[in-house]
């Protein structure tokens, strides 16, 4: 059997990545002997039947909340820590003595600078067969610092790491196209392997979701779920569900990074929103899928230089959930492409807030229609497909 490395500093972190990489495992193990490579320096949740190797550096450290005391400089000091620990975890696994010359090793996600080091290594170490997960394609942005940080990965990534990959996995045609706009790849490189999510727990029927959580059942319920970053401007999605005239209860359930939750109650009483629930923490996937179930739609208000696919975006689509997401990047394609909700334009003056109202003004004939493309939509891009695909990827 075939051995392939899992390499994800940020699965200690218990982000989407941690689903994503239990998910693989259970629906890969029995094609391959996976060993997963954990960035932590203490025992944590490992998927059953694989092979766990720690690298003793813990990579938690690197979480925003450990940043905000630095103010305005936090990101910059945070992404320096970031390349930093990045470099000790992979020259860890470098040193692996279960790393062979015949293996696959899957990068899942990286830091760029180390990661021209990571590849090399593996080059030395006689490895072929490496594979990198691309998950943003955003390459400009009003931001200087990053655009220049986005600017020298080009330069590693085309000079010091393309001649030793054999493939590159992204998760929708809108970032596939950027890739290859912006990459001196060829396209028959890059799979596309859109983000299929999953967790143990089901939907759960509308009011029954609403009678544990102690709401309405005839309210009008909009979801925001997910880690609180500022790149999602949460505060926009609070102006437009307060401004709706359709009163919509928000949830907005996740835990804080760049954004806290006495920034949040600040702009809640900023835009005089009434109708709220918030859950700011880590939510296990039991009451994850409580919120999903309870909602009638996710409401994602990201920035429009936002150029990856989303989780809680995916994980909408197995709840059958439909979505009201910017007009933007991956997302927006994505749902459009796929007629599983609505876009918006956050630069049109109530653009959001008049969409939730065309939402749920709708016929019932079209909301069961968006429920039938969701449905369509779960099944293309499920587990099993993601499995077929990845098989076909890694044994070419």
């Amino acid at each position: 059997m075939k051995r392939i490395h899992l390499v994800s500093a940020m699965y200690a972190s218990k982000g989407h990545g941690f689903e994503y990489i239990r998910n693989f495992c259970e629906n890969l193990r029995d094609e391959y002997e996976i060993v997963l490579h954990v960035a932590s320096d203490k025992e944590i949740e490992i998927p059953k039947n694989i092979k766990v190797q720690y690298a003793g550096v813990d990579y938690r450290k690197t979480d925003a909340e450990n940043f905000v005391k630095y103010g305005f400089a936090s990101k910059y000091i945070r992404a320096l820590v970031k390349q930093y620990m990045s470099y000790r975890y992979y020259k860890r696994i470098v040193n692996s003595e279960t790393l062979k010359r015949e293996d696959l090793v899957y990068v899942m996600d990286y830091d760029v600078f180390p990661l021209s080091f990571f590849i090399k290594s593996l080059e030395n170490r006689g490895i072929s067969r490496t594979f990198l997960w691309v998950h943003n394609a955003k390459f400009q942005s009003k931001d200087i610092l990053y655009s220049f940080y986005k600017s020298v990965f080009k330069f590693i990534f085309n000079k010091r790491i393309l001649k030793n990959i054999s493939g590159v996995v992204v998760n929708g045609e809108y970032i596939k196209r950027e890739i290859i706009k912006n990459l001196k790849i060829a396209e028959n490189k890059v799979k596309v392997i859109q983000y299929p999510s999953e967790i143990p727990f089901g939907i759960v029927p509308k009011k029954e979701a609403r009678k544990v959580l102690g709401l309405d059942v005839r309210d009008n319920v909009v979801l925001f779920f997910g880690m609180l970053r500022k790149d999602k401007r949460i505060e926009f999605t609070i102006e437009s569900v307060a401004k709706a005239k359709s009163a919509p209860l928000l949830i907005i359930a996740g835990s804080e990074a760049s954004v806290k939750k006495e920034d949040i109650q600040e702009w809640i009483e900023k835009h005089q929103l009434k109708n709220y629930v918030l859950d700011i923490d880590y939510i296990l996937e039991e009451k994850m899928a409580l919120y999903y179930s309870c909602s009638d739609l996710l409401l994602l208000t990201y920035e429009l230089e936002s150029s990856s696919q989303s989780g809680p975006l995916s994980l909408a689509r197995e709840f059958e959930l439909p979505a009201l997401v910017t007009n933007t990047g991956e997302i927006g394609r994505y749902v459009v492409d796929n007629n599983v909700g609505f876009t918006a334009d956050p630069k049109k003056k109530e653009g959001f807030s008049q969409k939730l109202d065309a939402f749920f003004e709708a016929s019932y004939k079209d909301q069961e229609a968006l429920r039938a493309n969701l449905k369509l939509a779960k099944e293309r891009f499920s587990w099993k497909s993601a499995k077929a695909k990845y098989l076909k990827l890694f044994n070419v």
